[in-house]
C-alpha cells in the first residue's frame, strides 16, 4: 500500500473572509441587542406604566372624602389613565421603531441624526 501524504489544509481566503462575516454578523447582533435592552423609551414608557398602574389602582378605590378634598375630580384615576396611555405609547414606539434597526440602517454602527 502506497501512504498518502498529508498535507495540512490551509484555509483559503474565500474561508477566511467567510468566517470574518459572521464575526461581524455577530458582533452587529450582539451590538442591536445591547441597543435594544437600554433603550430609554423602554424604560420610560415601563415607569410610567409601572406608576400609571398604581395610581389608577388608588383613584378606582377613593373614598368621598378623597374626592370632596378634590372638588369631586379623581384626580388620581385621570392621571393614572394619563400615564398608562403615555406609557404604552412609548413601549409601543420602543417596539415599532427598535434602536436596532437604525444601526442596521446606517451600517456604521452609530444612530442616525435627524435632520436639522
Amino acid at each position: 500500500m502506497a501512504t498518502e501524504t498529508t498535507r495540512p489544509r490551509r484555509e483559503t481566503d474565500s474561508t477566511l473572509e467567510a468566517r470574518e462575516d459572521i464575526e461581524r454578523t455577530e458582533e452587529a447582533a450582539v451590538d442591536e441587542q445591547a441597543a435594544n435592552l437600554f433603550d430609554i423609551r423602554r424604560v420610560i414608557g415601563g415607569l410610567f406604566v409601572l406608576y400609571g398602574v398604581i395610581l389608577t389602582v388608588v383613584g378606582a378605590t377613593a373614598s368621598e372624602s378623597d374626592l370632596e378634598k378634590a372638588s369631586g375630580i379623581n384626580v388620581n384615576l385621570w392621571t393614572g389613565i394619563g400615564m398608562l396611555v403615555f406609557g404604552a405609547l412609548m413601549l409601543g414606539w420602543a417596539l415599532w421603531r427598535p434602536v436596532g434597526a437604525e444601526l442596521e440602517q446606517t451600517g456604521s454602527g452609530r444612530l442616525r441624526r435627524a435632520p436639522s
